[in-house]
């Protein structure tokens, strides 16, 4: 038997779900980054092609940033199709930066361009 108790408690649940913004019912799908979100994401990009480019790997810049996406995992996953430029070079690449804050190095970064073999790399 359904006490009135759980009833009410069950309906203010349901109430509370349905009165997310629409992009909050698509757990764990990836979102399409704008406005302030793509800026972030931009700068968690920039922040991981530094890193690459302080060690052995080459010095890419953002040239253009095509699509961007967000997605809550275990972390958050970035993804980017983006135009690099590493010095006059400009190679179109799809880079994802897979963040796990809590892990010591938990930023996993893979970046494959066309024409060359795919990095990857934990900051």
């Amino acid at each position: 038997m359904v006490t009135p108790e759980f009833a009410l408690l069950t309906i203010c649940a349901v109430c509370a779900f349905f009165s997310l913004p629409n992009e909050s019912l698509a757990f764990g799908e990836a979102t399409t980054l704008s406005g302030d979100e793509l800026t972030a994401g931009v700068s968690t990009l920039e922040t991981a092609l530094s890193k690459l480019s302080t060690g052995d790997g080459p010095s890419y810049t953002i040239s253009k940033v095509n699509s961007a996406t967000k997605q809550v995992v275990s972390g958050i996953t970035y993804r980017y199709n983006v135009d690099l430029t590493d010095g006059d070079k400009n190679v179109n690449c799809n880079v994802q930066v897979w963040s796990r804050q809590w892990l010591k190095n938990g930023n996993q970064v893979t970046i494959d361009c066309s024409g060359a073999n795919a990095i990857k790399f934990n900051y």
